[in-house]
Formats: C-alpha cells, sequence, structure tokens
C-alpha cells in the first residue's frame, strides 16, 4: 500500500478493456483511500461518465475487497447488467450513422 498521501497506479483489464486504476491512501482522511478510474472513453465501460470513476471508501473496505484492481473490476461485473450499460454495448458495436 503507498505511504500516507501517495498515489500508486495499476492497470486493469476488463472484458479487454484496459483501464488505469490509482489509489492515495490518507490523501484528507486517516483510513480513508480515494480510488480512481480511467477507461478509454471511446468504449462503453459500465462504471462513470465517459471512462472516469472515482470513490472514497475506507482503507479496511478496500483491502477486504483485495485492492482496488479487484474492487472496480467487481462493480463493474455488477454493473455491466444494467440495461443502460447493456444498450450502449449494442450502439457501440453497431455503429452510429448520425455521427
Amino acid at each position: 500500500m503507498p505511504r500516507n498521501g501517495a498515489t500508486i497506479y495499476e492497470t486493469l483489464i476488463w472484458r479487454g478493456i484496459t483501464c488505469r486504476v490509482c489509489t492515495t491512501r490518507d490523501r484528507n482522511i486517516t483510513g480513508w483511500t480515494v480510488i480512481t478510474l480511467r477507461a478509454p472513453e471511446d468504449i462503453p465501460f459500465p462504471l462513470g461518465v465517459r471512462g472516469y470513476c472515482r470513490h472514497g471508501l475506507e482503507q479496511a473496505e478496500l483491502e477486504a475487497a483485495g485492492g482496488a484492481v479487484s474492487f472496480f473490476k467487481a462493480w463493474a461485473d455488477r454493473e455491466a447488467q444494467n440495461p443502460t450499460y447493456l444498450h450502449a454495448v449494442v450502439r457501440h458495436r453497431q455503429g452510429d450513422l448520425f455521427k
């Protein structure tokens, strides 16, 4: 785990989509961690808007989840069943004639 206020960078590959994950521990509050995920903007991803998701949580909760990569992977797996995301995937595969 990074020292207080330091950021570590990791890679999450979810269903072939490569994302960057940043973890900053004790940034503003002791025992609190901020995790950030950046996915490609041009590919549908179930978390965040335009490939960006930021989340704050207690360090103990993040450790119980197996770290930031595991936390985001499990979250993305759950949200992948969301009808809005599924519709975005279909539109992406089909293409848009009106761009």
